[in-house]
């Protein structure tokens, strides 16, 4: 019969038995309690590294890529420079796709022919036609002509 009473019947000697082993239970679930605040606290500090690290890294991907970003703009934004009238200023803050299309948009502009009257304006001088010469016209008297006209003797 004192078997049956340490298996916890809650009477007796049995009782006070329970209530020793109910004891050493709550020791041990407050020190599983305990690890497991601490590992709670000690998983918050490894997150909020990982949260900083992260936050560098994205960081620094954000200035990898806009290295990349300005190594592809910038052969797009010299071609422009060279064959178009745009400034630097309004062509920098522009995408790659914008650019991609404004070059694409230069490229099938139709450009003078050689032998075009406007091809050759801007680099004659046009007041030549005023002084009764001939634009292009190389010979002696177009040349005699120019002579005297500036007063070189």
């Amino acid at each position: 019969m004192n078997e049956e009473n340490k298996g916890g019947s809650g009477s007796g000697a049995g009782g006070a038995a329970g209530a020793a082993a109910d004891g050493v239970k709550n020791k041990t679930v407050k020190m599983s309690m305990d690890e497991a605040l601490a590992t709670v606290e000690r998983d918050k500090v490894a997150i909020a590294e990982k949260d900083t690290m992260i936050a560098e890294m994205t960081e620094q991907l954000k200035v990898a890529n806009e290295f990349i970003s300005g190594a592809r703009k910038a052969p797009k934004i010299n071609w422009l420079l060279a064959n178009t009238n745009f400034k630097m200023d309004d062509i920098a803050p522009k995408s790659e796709e914008e650019l991609d299309s404004m070059i694409s948009t230069v490229q099938q502009a139709k450009l003078p022919h050689v032998n075009s009257v406007r091809f050759g304006v801007q680099a004659a001088d046009v007041s030549d036609r005023e002084k009764g010469l001939t634009v292009g016209d190389k010979s002696w008297v177009t040349a005699q002509k120019r002579k005297a006209a500036l007063g070189v003797g």
